[in-house]
């Protein structure tokens, strides 16, 4: 009984940590100075709209005070049109435990890119930064029955 309680407990912290349940997922070459062994990264698809978590040190650090702030750098593909815009702030933080929870920016052309994200963290004489991965923004979701 205690095995299959922790198992369905670890099933469930899993689903819950995942960004915002991501629709799924792609992979691209790893970064050089990303420290991943692999050759490539698995990267979750976001909607704009969604609120996604991100830990990192800089978080675990930083006081009740500090400005926290999401940043999407738009990461160029080969193909893709450029938006018209490099980075974009992300909005809604709330930040607790050292996490911090976004929601994606709804802004024009922002969908179908795939998305650098950094958190950086202000405190009162210290700056600290973290690299939170990569992010495919996709197309919102429409509601049942709707055409979108």
């Amino acid at each position: 009984m205690g095995i299959s309680r922790l198992v369905l407990c670890s099933a469930v912290a899993i689903v819950i940590a995942n960004p915002a349940l991501a629709q799924g997922e792609t992979k691209i070459p790893a970064a050089p100075s990303a420290g991943i062994k692999d050759d490539v990264e698995t990267v979750p698809f976001v909607n704009t709209g969604d609120q996604i978590g991100i830990a990192c040190s800089a978080l675990s650090k930083s006081s009740a005070d500090s400005d926290v702030r999401v940043v999407l750098t738009i990461s160029a593909q080969p193909g893709e049109t450029p938006p018209g815009y490099k980075k974009v702030l992300a909005t809604d933080a709330q930040v607790a435990h050292g996490a911090v929870r976004v929601r994606i920016p709804t802004v024009p052309d922002l969908e179908d890119h795939l998305v650098n994200v950094d958190v950086y963290v202000v405190d009162e004489g210290a700056a600290q930064s973290c690299d939170a991965g990569h992010m495919k923004i996709v197309r919102q979701r429409t509601a049942p029955g709707t055409v979108g």
